[in-house]
Formats: C-alpha cells, structure tokens, sequence
C-alpha cells in the first residue's frame, strides 16, 4: 500500500485506496449500519454502552452540553467478543445480528491497512517503536458507527470541529459530502471520502508521539441539504496508543470545546501539558 505519506505534514490527511475486499466489507457494514439505525430505540438500548476497554455498544447523544452533537453511534473493538458474548440474549432481531456479524468483521479485517500505514509513518518521520505500539494495542483499536440525525439547517455543524484524541483515525465511510478539515493555515476545506478509499488523520497522541512533527487535524461535518433534513451516516476506525499518554480530559475538558486548531502552532514541548504525563 502506497501512499504520499508525507502529505501527513502539510496536508493533514491522506488517502489510501481500500483492497477489494475490505472495500466491500465497509459498504456490506454500513448498509447494515444503517437497517440498524431503523430499529426502534427500545431495541437499540438493549446492547448499552461501556466504557470497558475500548467502550463497545450502543450510545444515544442528544445534542445537549457545550457544542454536543445529535446522533446515535455503535463502537466495536476486538476486545468486543466478550461484551457480544454476554449481551448475545438481548438480542431480538436479525438486523441486530446482521450488524454485529459485519462489522466484527471488519474490525479485523482492517488491521493489515493500519499496521502498514503505522510502517510508513515510522519509516518517513523517524517515529521509532511506531509500528509496534500499534501492533500491542490492536486490541483495543474500534470502529465507531454514526447516524447523524436531520431536522437541522444547512450549513449547521451537525459534528461540532474538533481533533480527535487517540493516535490516528481512518475515516472508512462517510453516505453523503459535509466532512471538512481545517487546513494549518485555518481555512475549512472539503475533505471527500469516496467509495474505494479512506481518508486518515493523525490524531492527538501522534503529535504528542511524534514530537510535533505530525499535527492533530481538526475537522467537522457541515449540513448539506440532503443531510439537513435526512441525517448522514459515517463509519471511522479509532486506532489508540497503549504507550503513550492520554488526553487530560478532566483538566482540559472535551475537545470539541476547544478553539478549532489550538494545537497547529503549540511546541513539542507545550503539546504535553494537555496529557496525563
């Protein structure tokens, strides 16, 4: 898998074309995905959250708090086969196991993608140990499915900006266009997700990991008119460093409360005061 890796440092982002295979598996999880989403909530709350581990389960967010967003998401990690095993008898419909069935799947299917990318971030920006402390936390790697609810206006942030915390995220899925980034020189830019390819950022342990060298991305999804009035759906991987420190939440608050970009102009040495050092 080749990519224009280097990208990571100006650009944010990079593309990489899906094999076949797990090309198929996202859009079989995602239509899955959303049959789910059709359910009626007494059935979706039947498979409830936990922070466990990775967290696996269903979570209904409601919008309210500082910039909270509207939506119900599903997490999966490898880890998960135990949480499934236990909730196993709630579940009352073949659409739940349907959903369960593919998207375990892909979790597993997507690690080769992730230990390969982690490679080449090692190799072009000299992170050692890189590939390594990836491979040691593929246990607890997920992938978070998304419904975004309509009934919103166009050009609403129906995904209030942010970064994300761990060490990089794979954007897998995205139904409709709305997924924007902000660019290092703080200029919001439509970030396309196709069909045959993920987009992945770096995330906030990699920039602390990298000594700077790679900048968290902040982004966000925007309201089409589509999207306004019927919702989206989106599918990303979560790919967590075990080794390397967490974000302070409880001293900084969550990220979506910050200044979109606060990050792009902070020392290898400032980056650190936001971790659980």
């Amino acid at each position: 898998m080749k990519t224009k890796i280097w990208e990571l440092d100006t650009k944010g982002y990079v593309s990489i074309d899906y094999p076949e295979e797990v090309r198929l598996a996202v859009l079989k999880a995602a239509k899955s995905w959303k049959h789910f989403c059709e359910l009626p909530i007494l059935i979706k709350k039947d498979l409830p959250y936990s922070n466990s581990s990775a967290g696996v389960g269903y979570e209904l967010k409601d919008g309210s708090g500082v910039k909270g967003d509207k939506k119900e998401n599903f997490d999966l990690a490898l880890s998960a086969n135990d949480w499934i095993e236990k909730n196993i008898h709630s579940i009352k419909s073949p659409e739940v196991s349907t959903f369960l069935t593919n998207s375990s799947f892909l979790v597993q299917l997507i690690r080769p993608m992730v230990f390969d990318f982690a490679k080449q971030v090692e190799n072009e920006f000299g992170i050692e140990g890189f590939l390594e402390e990836v491979k040691n936390g593929s246990d607890v790697f997920f992938i978070r499915f998304i419904h975004y609810f309509g009934n919103r206006e166009i050009s609403d942030e129906t995904a209030s900006a942010h970064i994300d915390q761990g060490g990089f995220t794979l954007h897998l899925y995205e139904s409709d266009p709305g997924l924007e980034c902000l660019t290092y020189d703080k200029k919001w830019i439509s970030m396309p997700v196709g069909d045959k390819e993920t987009v992945i950022i770096p995330s906030a342990q990699l920039q602390l990991r990298s000594g700077g060298k790679l900048r968290a991305l902040a982004h966000r999804v925007v309201a089409t008119k589509k999207t306004a009035e019927d919702g989206r759906y989106s599918a990303v991987c979560f790919v967590q460093l075990k080794n390397t420190p967490k974000y302070n939440k409880e001293k900084w608050g969550r990220l979506q409360e910050m200044e979109p970009g606060f990050n792009y102009d902070l020392t290898s040495g400032d980056i650190g005061k936001y971790f659980k050092i």
